[in-house]
């Protein structure tokens, strides 16, 4: 039967119009995320040539799962915006001591042959995760256990967390040294035998603001880059911040933050494609996919990238997360990357020392009274005013066995945003039974703190009216901030180390997850006569 006419024009405008609905749903090239066949994570790209190789760990999980990782996979392009998948190259199982868990992974270049590092679950034979080393001839594989054991154990890291040994980064520098980064919520850092296989140690421990997980280390311009994934540790979705140094081994100078979380996730991960075809791009992964009816979400994760820019000075342009992605040409700013916030000034009655030690295993020198021995071990829980639903007064009190002439305090600290115009920070010691304060004429001391790493917090008071704290009285030693700031971070015990105090929030006592009281981590030193 011939349609009339009318019905004829109809249905081709139906028509038309349906493939131009499907035409516009259809994203461009490069528009995030970039990859869409699958969910993917912790992206991981390498330049060959003309040629980026971009590898990730696929995300299985349904519904509220947790992480269901059972394989890497590979893609490749030449123009990032048009992507070819290559699937599976390799399972965790193909180490033969590994039992599952195909997390964050790098592959580098050398020699010819492709080196692939991998976080995986060791089996009973080693408790928690471990990193395998796999070689390959091609970037796409077949890629074999190199080495028939794992890399890096818990046994290669002893410390008092049983995650430290995910997420490696390799770099090989000019003169053909090579580093592998690696660690939560520790960075650790080490060099690489000529045959890639076997650590080159001492391993070392790079302590950097806010650091959570995830390094990508990278060289531009003379200049080295340590990018990862932070602020977890503070209580917050990742975010990724990012430090420059003139060596892989520092001293590192923390730039501040590169981008916010990621929408839907609480992780993020970072790798850097660096001048590829005289552009820069930063790759991570978002939880901005829906797929086969399943959304995005924290163990469905998919990478997206933006393009990156660096100024004058070397220091990266922040990144706004888009939708457009690369698939738009770049726009790069202009001038220079603002500066940090000024922290301010501290009150001239303390000389304030930063950074003395990272991730500090004793106490330096002689401390008159001390609330733990072991700072790292026994006190590995990082504790700001944004914890368990805020407060201004970070507290713990103690009690000396004998007369100290006050002349130093450290604190194991570290991590958040510093001081600012909008971030106070102020150092109170109260003499419980008497109800005084003691230090800044009855007012305590104006503090300004810049962001460091987890460690040594030194406060000198050879400037300040002599203090004898007496032996058998109750003193209270406090920081005091804005309510909810990531200012800083006071580490706290696990359970009750220091029997003659305790730690408060807002006169709340400090619990650990099991409900035991905690403690903070401080020394004090007598003050040396003149």
């Amino acid at each position: 039967m011939r349609l009339p006419s009318f019905v004829q024009h109809l249905t081709v405008c139906c028509a038309a119009l349906a493939c131009a609905a499907a035409h516009a749903a259809e994203p461009a090239p490069g528009a995030n995320p970039v990859l869409r066949d699958r969910f993917t994570a912790d992206p991981a790209p390498l330049v060959v040539g003309d040629t980026v190789y971009l590898y990730a760990g696929r995300d299985e999980a349904k519904g509220n799962d947790f992480f269901l990782m059972k394989e890497w996979v590979a893609y490749s392009s030449k123009d990032l915006r048009h992507w070819t998948a290559h699937g599976a190259f390799m399972k965790p199982t193909d180490f033969k001591w590994a039992v599952g868990d195909a997390w964050a992974a790098q592959v580098v270049q050398r020699n010819g042959r492709f080196y692939f590092y991998a976080t995986v679950q060791h089996d009973n034979t080693h408790q928690g995760k471990a990193i395998g080393v796999a070689v390959a001839d091609n970037p796409l594989g077949p890629f074999k256990d190199a080495r028939g054991s794992a890399l890096v154990t818990d046994a290669t890291t002893p410390g008092p967390y049983g995650w430290n040994d995910i997420d490696p980064t390799v770099f090989i520098d000019d003169d053909g040294t090579a580093w592998l980064a690696w660690g939560n919520p520790v960075l650790y850092l080490a060099k690489l035998k000529a045959n890639m296989t076997e650590l080159d140690c001492p391993i070392e421990k790079i302590a950097l603001p806010n650091y959570t997980e995830g390094p990508w280390l990278s060289k531009r311009k003379g200049m080295y880059y340590m990018t990862y994934a932070s602020m977890a540790h503070q209580g917050l979705f990742e975010h990724l911040s990012y430090a420059t140094a003139p060596s892989p081994r520092g001293p590192w100078t923390y730039q501040g933050l590169l981008t916010g979380p990621v929408p839907n996730s609480f992780t993020i991960h970072a790798g850097l494609i660096d001048d590829f075809k005289g552009q820069s791009y930063l790759v991570y992964h978002n939880a901005g996919l829906t797929l086969n009816g399943e959304t995005g979400a924290g163990s469905r994760r998919s990478v997206a990238m933006e393009y990156l820019h660096y100024d004058a000075d070397g220091r990266m342009w922040p990144v706004r997360q888009t939708e457009a992605g690369v698939s738009k040409p770049p726009q790069p700013p202009t001038g220079k990357v603002a500066a940090l916030a000024d922290p301010g000034r501290s009150d001239p009655r303390v000389a304030v020392q930063q950074f003395a030690q990272g991730y500090p295993d004793t106490w330096p020198g002689d401390p008159a009274l001390a609330s733990v021995t072991r700072p790292f071990e026994q006190t590995p829980e990082p504790i700001g005013f944004n914890r368990d639903g805020g407060s201004t007064r970070l507290t713990q009190t103690f009690v000396p066995r004998a007369d100290i002439p006050l002349g130093r305090l450290s604190l194991y600290a570290g991590d958040g945003h510093g001081t600012d115009a909008t971030r106070s920070l102020r150092l109170s010691l109260r003499d419980v039974e008497a109800g005084t304060e003691l230090l800044g004429a009855g007012e305590g001391l104006a503090i300004a703190y810049r962001p460091q790493g987890a460690g040594l917090l030194t406060f000198d008071f050879g400037a300040h009216p002599s203090i004898v704290l007496k032996s058998g009285r109750r003193y209270a030693l406090a920081l005091q901030g804005e309510k909810d700031a990531v200012t800083i971070n006071l580490r706290a015990s696990r359970s009750d180390v220091y029997a003659d105090g305790e730690a408060t929030l807002d006169d709340r006592p400090l619990k650990d997850k099991d409900g035991r009281p905690a403690d903070f981590a401080f020394a004090l030193y007598a003050r040396q006569a003149r």
